[in-house]
């Protein structure tokens, strides 16, 4: 690794860390506000709508899936959707969209206190929601925390003379509440339920379908118990009559089934062989209308169910109207009075003036461009949520997401090599350093032993030259010319040793 790329990983590795700082601190504080909502002051607190996308406030397409309808007096109807609650005020004339407060928008079913009209609960796969002011906010939400350990809920059901009392159908069982939904407990937990339902002539009954059984209840949802064995198959929609003795209707995807004996016998509708049937109603005022859907057919019967007439079928209007082939389930039906009904469909709202023999679509697209930007608000709590789960952001927030997950392996690697090439540094200058060492010792004790030798020459010459020159006393004049010879030698060898000694102490000082 050179010094260049390793400066380049550094950068690199400092501006990654950076931006994943960022993004980890917007998690970490959108999820911390999202866990004390009440300690900072936010769980009720709203933002205008001038300040949010406009995607919080538009549908962009008027034919959505409608999954339930409710109705408080023949003027006022809600609808839900699976872009959440619409409601009219006015006999289905003018619509408006009721989503302040809702952290889900796909709304499963709906239920309305008849005792206190204002308050609407809606069902969905994230928990309950309560509105106490006929949608206008849903201030309410009732998830884990309240006794919900599945919050997928499919149903809801309503004790007619006791509203404390309700149930919730869902991919958990099924869960009572006794105080208006605050608190909640299981009461079944064998398998998923997906539609539960008072009986209409005994309210200690109750009536609830799982995965390919039905289940009952004779003490008011204490204790459940399988009933009418493989008779019927899984049951999408079950009407109860308030007739004695209890007269039942139940939609199957093999057909319409009818017990006029409380549930002991069932008699196959020879109308309907194999025929599958999603909607059931009959009609307040007089027991003997009944309404059936079944895929896109609309049937009517005025006589109990004796006879059916298909009188229309939504698949035909869509083509007529676009002039494409869409495939349509009817989910519910309901009226306003003996001539208006609603039917929600997979496509969209629909409505008849003249008992279901001709129908119009009910266009909701602009039923939410009823409020200004400032009248438009959202809770700070969901404004929280949308921010943590990155759906405020949109596809970006996805993409960013991606690009932390390569930056974290990336900030990994880069970390290990920085650490190998700073170990790597590290080891090669001690080594180094542990060779210049070495190499001044090697060098001073050198010098030292060749200074040492150098004095012990120095003064053995000198140790000569004195015994030279008592020679030169003592012997004769024919052995001096010998002695002056050895004298000059050693004259020159003590110049040498003088200058070998004067360049060993300019090492010294260099080392």
């Amino acid at each position: 690794m050179n010094i260049s790329f390793f400066k380049n990983t550094r950068i690199i590795h400092k501006w990654v860390g950076l931006l994943i700082a960022v993004f980890i601190l917007i998690l970490s504080v959108s999820g911390f506000l999202l866990m004390h909502p009440e300690e900072f002051g936010i769980e009720q607190a709203q933002i205008s709508g001038k300040y949010l996308p406009e995607k919080y406030f538009q549908v962009y397409n008027a034919r959505r899936r409608v999954q339930s309808l409710a109705t408080v007096s023949d003027q006022i109807l809600y609808a839900g959707t699976d872009i959440g609650v619409y409601r009219s005020l006015d006999g289905g004339k003018t619509w408006l969209q009721i989503n302040q407060g809702l952290f889900d928008l796909n709304i499963n079913s709906l239920m309305i206190n008849p005792e206190e009209p204002n308050t609407v609960y809606a069902a969905t796969k994230r928990g309950i929601f309560k509105s106490e002011d006929a949608g206008d906010t849903w201030s309410d939400w009732f998830d884990e925390t309240t006794g919900l350990t599945n919050t997928k809920i499919n149903d809801l059901a309503l004790h007619p003379d006791n509203t404390d009392i309700l149930f919730a159908a869902t991919d958990g069982g099924i869960f009572q509440s006794l105080d208006a939904g605050e608190s909640w407990e299981p009461v079944y937990t064998d398998q998923p339920v997906q539609i539960i339902k008072f009986s209409a002539s005994n309210l200690n009954i109750l009536y609830a379908s799982g995965e390919g059984s039905t289940l009952r209840s004779k003490n008011s949802g204490r204790d459940w118990s399988l009933v009418w064995g493989n008779t019927l198959s899984i049951v999408n929609a079950l009407i109860s009559l308030d007739t004695d003795p209890e007269f039942l209707y139940s939609g199957s995807d093999t057909g319409l089934y009818k017990s006029f004996n409380s549930g002991r016998n069932w008699v196959a509708d020879s109308a309907f062989k194999k025929a599958p049937i999603n909607a059931i109603f009959v009609s307040p005022s007089n027991l003997s209308q009944l309404y059936v859907g079944s895929g896109e057919s609309f049937y009517s019967s005025n006589d109990g169910g004796d006879s059916w007439r298909n009188i229309f079928s939504f698949t035909q209007k869509i083509n007529e109207d676009s002039g494409t082939s869409v495939a349509i389930t009817i989910n519910e039906i309901t009226s306003l009075n003996e001539k208006l009904l609603y039917a929600g469909t997979s496509s969209g709202l629909y409505f008849s003036e003249d008992a279901g023999e001709n129908w119009e679509n009910v266009n909701l697209s602009g039923a939410v461009n009823q409020l200004s930007p400032d009248e438009m608000k959202m809770d700070v709590v969901k404004l929280v949520t949308e921010i943590h789960t990155g759906r405020f952001f949109g596809s970006y927030f996805y993409m960013l997401v991606d690009l932390a997950t390569l930056g974290i392996v990336f900030l990994t690697i880069s970390g290990f090599l920085i650490a190998y090439y700073r170990a790597k540094v590290k080891n090669r200058k001690k080594l180094v350093e542990d060779m210049a060492t070495d190499r001044v010792i090697e060098l001073t004790e050198t010098t030292d032993e060749l200074s040492t030798e150098s004095q012990e020459i120095h003064d053995m010459i000198e140790h000569i030259t004195e015994h030279i020159e008592k020679c030169r006393l003592v012997y004769m004049d024919q052995e001096k010319k010998e002695i002056e010879e050895i004298g000059r030698h050693l004259n020159t060898l003590d110049k040498k040793m003088h200058r070998l000694m004067q360049h060993l102490g300019e090492l010294e000082k260099t080392d």
